[in-house]
């Protein structure tokens, strides 16, 4: 049983007259946006942003953001670190993954991505491939790897976030904000070219539909890039319309999503003597067959209705289906003197994972005795059912040596059915009922107030013959608490209490059952503007997390209690209006407090105690028929990391650079675009992370790419 907890006080404001707003000191950056938008605002419409973050045209920085409150809150008044990045930084530096969007995010690194299948995330030291925290407008996605075709922003709130986003793991979650219709017309044709060999291709259309007050978007997007590696390509299409309707006083959007994908499935290399093998990087040690294939569909609708001046409503909808099938021979162990490999052909057959969510909440402000109350409260229900229908394991043969590699000696056999980890179904219901409560004292003094009660409801099992190894229910109260003061009007200091939640399920291998997971995280910070296009974000955390789910090889179990502990600094914006800058440095100092398996005081998996990266763009001058030109790059760090629970061998820092140059002119249509990018300039040779001793990733080598892109 998990552990109740009652730490919350709430107003019982939701009933109470709104009256005039208390608050009247804002910042220059939030007048002058209002007062654009009043002026631009159609005379027909009340066009209100759905937007999780308000981001300038062309800037590093967002202004604000919905993430932490389920409200609209400027940088300066949130009592929480959440950290964006924003569209023009993906555009400037061709940010086509999720992979490369992290990197730029202070204390994130990568996990364990299922050979590059699964997006996966170390974040403040806690993280996996399956923790749940990868979030599409909001709602949570299954485990995949995700495109940044549809992709406007990505946005991550750092710390445990149950409050809203129900049950996470400690570190925090990563929002994907898609591109939404628009009501005016926007049409853009894309291309890319890649070293690698292949490319992209895309089709963007915008506008509004006559006078209906309706608008559509619509994207196609295509991708076939070939692997670095001696052989493997990923190949992945997407189809991506949507439909958005603006009212006086409702909104509302619906749209769809289908991926159709054939992915590359590389475990990597694997390491000798505490050091990856002494090997080309290119080599690898299973067979071409290695793939992940399926589709995943995605629906997201939402409506949301004024009630008065100060109040709204707003019912959301998401439901999300991967469905997909992998093979893999699969290294098991390597002999470090001969380097002789042991191997097993694997398949798993039928997956079927998906998401449904239904969440209802309102949000307002109230004033009590002069002081303002920005509430929100809610109900939401989550379903997540994940089912495999059928597992092939081989038999295990030492048929290969990782200095003579000759392919094509390991297939699988249909015959290598195993009836007894076939048909495995895990399933998580949760209802979580929320209230939060920004109470603001004065001008300068916000005290946040919130809780979640959550019933979840856990069952699991496998097996031809059905055997439920999880059958459980259970109720849990999680309290945040914060305290903002606003130092000046350009600087606030805040301090920040939240717990997390994750119902851990049965380990795929054994299937024994796992006990789950309980987080509490503490956060102290301070936040400035310099102006209004430059800020910086310093923030103090500590986590403590119990039963943590690690797995090496395959096999996963729990520790009975880690923690994390360390300092995030951000610096984003306009140093100039021709210079943009993005710069991030994290300490994480991670350690396992409790555990049954002589690991204690070890560090956590995959988690780096030093990271840090700069990122500049610079707008250039030029006659103005010679059209507009824009260059930059960056560099980011990753320390050392432990590669396995064990801590038995670690995984080298390393530092890899990119830099990009870009050129508009309006010789086609409005303007034609073209770039070039260079990512890992000095084709440095590095690990981003490991899966164990057999599973540790290689990076990708130099890679350079040419795109050009029409928009009419």
């Amino acid at each position: 049983m998990l552990r109740s907890r009652t730490f919350a006080l709430f107003s019982p404001l939701l009933l109470l007259n709104p009256l005039p707003d208390v608050y009247a000191q804002q910042t220059q950056a939030q007048q002058v946006y209002e007062q654009q938008a009043n002026e631009t605002a159609p005379k027909t419409l009340i066009v209100t942003s759905d937007r999780l973050t308000d981001v300038a045209p062309r800037s590093y920085r967002a202004q604000r953001s919905s993430l932490a409150s389920k409200q609209p809150v400027s940088f300066l008044e949130e009592a929480r670190a959440v950290e964006t990045v924003t569209a023009q930084v993906m555009a400037d530096h061709d940010v086509d993954s999720l992979d490369e969007a992290m990197a730029m995010v202070a204390g994130v690194t990568a996990g364990n991505n299922m050979g590059g299948t699964e997006d996966g995330y170390i974040k403040r030291g806690f993280g996996s491939n399956s923790d749940g925290s990868i979030l599409i407008d909001g709602i949570r996605q299954p485990r995949g790897t995700f495109s940044m075709a549809t992709v406007d922003h990505v946005e991550v709130l750092k710390g445990p976030a149950s409050l809203f986003q129900g049950q996470q793991d400690p570190g925090g979650v990563i929002n994907l904000v898609t591109k939404r219709p628009e009501y005016e017309w926007q049409r853009e044709i894309s291309a890319e070219a890649t070293s690698l060999g292949g490319g992209n291709a895309s089709v963007d259309v915008t506008g509004p539909i006559a006078d209906t007050g309706l608008a559509f978007r619509f994207i196609a997007h295509h991708e076939d890039q070939d692997s670095a590696r001696v052989f493997g390509h990923d190949r992945r299409t997407i189809i991506a319309p949507s439909l958005r309707w603006e009212g006086r006083e409702s909104r509302a959007q619906i749209s769809y999503e289908y991926r159709d994908y054939d992915l590359d499935l590389d475990r990597g290399t694997v390491m000798i003597d505490g050091e990856p093998a002494k090997v080309p990087s290119e080599r690898r040690f299973d067979e071409s067959w290695s793939r992940v294939f399926g589709h995943d569909e995605a629906v997201t609708a939402w409506w949301e209705q004024d009630i008065n001046n100060d109040w709204s409503t707003r019912l959301t909808y998401g439901w999300n289906r991967r469905q997909y099938s992998d093979g893999q021979p699969r290294v098991l162990s390597v002999n470090e003197q001969s380097g002789a490999l042991t191997r097993r052909a694997d398949a798993n057959e039928g997956y079927d994972r998906r998401v449904q969510y239904t969440a209802w909440d309102t949000t307002g402000t109230a004033t009590l005795a002069g002081m303002r109350h920005d509430l929100t409260v809610g109900i939401d229900h989550e379903r997540r059912r994940d089912y495999l229908a059928e597992v092939y394991r081989g038999s295990s043969v030492t048929d290969q040596n990782i200095y003579a590699m000759s392919y094509g000696g390991l297939t699988l056999d249909s015959d290598s059915l195993n009836t007894s980890r076939s048909n495995r179904l895990d399933e998580v219901n949760t209802t979580g009922v929320f209230l939060n409560d920004r109470w603001h004292f004065n001008d300068r003094w916000t005290l946040g107030l919130g809780g979640r009660y959550t019933h979840y409801e856990q069952f699991s099992g496998r097996g031809q013959d059905f055997i439920t190894e999880t059958d459980t229910s259970d109720d849990i109260f999680l309290p945040s608490i914060s305290l903002l003061h606003r130092l000046t009007p350009e600087t606030s200091v805040y301090a920040s209490y939240s717990e997390a939640f994750v119902p851990n399920g049965a380990d795929s291998d054994t299937g024994q059952a796992l006990d789950p997971e309980h987080s509490m995280g503490s956060e102290i910070g301070v936040k400035h503007l310099w102006n209004d296009q430059f800020s910086l974000a310093v923030a103090l955390f500590d986590i403590r997390k119990e039963n943590v789910a690690v797995s090496d090889n395959g096999v996963t179990r729990t520790v009975g209690e880690a923690g994390s502990r360390g300092v995030e600094l951000t610096v984003s914006g306009q140093l100039t209006d021709q210079l943009s800058l993005l710069g991030a440095y994290a300490y994480t100092d991670t350690e396992v407090l409790k555990d049954t398996e002589d690991t204690q005081g070890n560090r956590l998996t995959n988690a780096a105690r030093h990271t840090a990266s700069l990122y500049l763009a610079h707008d250039l001058t030029t006659a103005p028929g010679l059209g507009n030109w824009r260059l930059g790059g960056g560099v980011r760090y990753v320390g050392e990391r432990e590669g396995d629970a064990d801590n038995s061998f670690r995984l080298d820092d390393y530092t890899v650079a990119d830099a990009f140059i870009g050129w508009d002119t309006p010789w086609l249509g409005d303007t034609l675009h073209l770039q070039l990018n260079a990512k890992n300039l000095f084709d440095t040779t590095y690990y981003p992370s490991s899966g164990g001793n057999t599973r540790v990733v290689v990076g990708d080598p130099l890679e350079v790419s040419l795109q050009a892109s029409v928009r009419f």
